[in-house]
């Protein structure tokens, strides 16, 4: 994997880390109030977006369990016209996608740790 792959892998599960801890502890009805952290997480998934777009060709060919349609779609997302209608898409993504990209990435990360290492 190319060191800029890693970068962006990393920048992406810190963006998860931060939208995660915006949510900490809250239900949809608390998130659907508050909009400061649905402004907040909105950024977040956006930037998630423009960093899975920046990704090489090669590791998105060798890391084909990603759906990159569906991160360019946060990338160039309104979500302040979506959250304005409902906040239900937004909280799926949270609650649903994001858990699931991130234990992708870290499986990847691993795996690819223990093949870089030499041979014992």
């Amino acid at each position: 994997m190319k060191e800029e792959d890693q970068i962006h892998l990393n920048n992406i599960t810190t963006m998860i880390n931060e939208i995660d801890a915006y949510v900490a502890h809250m239900d949809y009805n608390q998130f659907s109030k508050e909009e400061s952290v649905r402004q907040s997480v909105a950024v977040n998934l956006q930037q998630i977006g423009e960093a899975s777009d920046l990704l090489s060709p090669e590791f998105k060919a060798d890391f084909t369990e990603v759906d990159y349609r569906v991160l360019d779609v946060l990338k160039r997302a309104k979500f302040n016209e979506a959250m304005e209608v409902d906040h239900r898409q937004i909280w799926n993504v949270i609650q649903n996608d994001l858990p699931e990209f991130r234990n992708m990435i870290e499986t990847r990360s691993e795996q690819m740790d223990k093949d870089e290492q030499p041979g014992e």
